[in-house]
């Protein structure tokens, strides 16, 4: 769970700050909601923790660069097709939901429609969640609120 929140903080983070470098420096809380911070810890480190939290994180963001400059510079040919997920989405669950189990659909407030892309099933039931559609390695992922389970999607509208 620990290695899931830090991805994601990265991931998230490094989409921040590489639609903002050069031009200024990214703090955490700029991309983290107050919950987030409380929820992973972040809010309890000092400020000079958090301080070097940041100078760490646009370290390594900035280390992408050069590489998400060279992908810019591909042929179209070769260039990977852009995914439907980055930058991350964030909206709600247009109605309730009650989990996933294989095939379900989400429809969210910002008109999208994304369906569950591989297997998995998870039991839990809310009203308009807010959720959160990450990039990862293996394509989109959707983080519903209060939930510690994520799930596979892709974007079907």
């Amino acid at each position: 769970m620990r290695k899931l929140v830090l991805s994601v903080l990265m991931g998230l983070f490094t989409l921040h700050v590489l639609a903002n470098a050069p031009a200024q420096q990214t703090k955490i809380e700029q991309v983290m909601t107050p919950k987030e911070l409380q929820d992973t810890g972040i809010a309890t480190l000092t400020a000079s923790q958090r301080q070097a939290l940041n100078d760490w994180l646009n370290r390594y963001s900035l280390k992408l660069l050069p590489a998400a400059s060279q992908q810019e510079r591909t042929t179209p040919e070769s260039r990977p097709v852009r995914s439907s997920c980055s930058p991350a989405i964030e909206s709600r669950i247009s109605g309730e939901i009650e989990g996933w189990d294989g095939d379900t659909i989400f429809k969210l407030d910002n008109g999208q429609i994304w369906q569950q892309a591989a297997y998995d099933y998870t039991y839990f039931y809310a009203y308009r969640p807010e959720v959160t559609i990450y990039q990862t390695s293996a394509g989109c992922r959707m983080k519903v609120e209060d939930e510690t389970e994520t799930v596979l999607v892709k974007r079907i509208k």
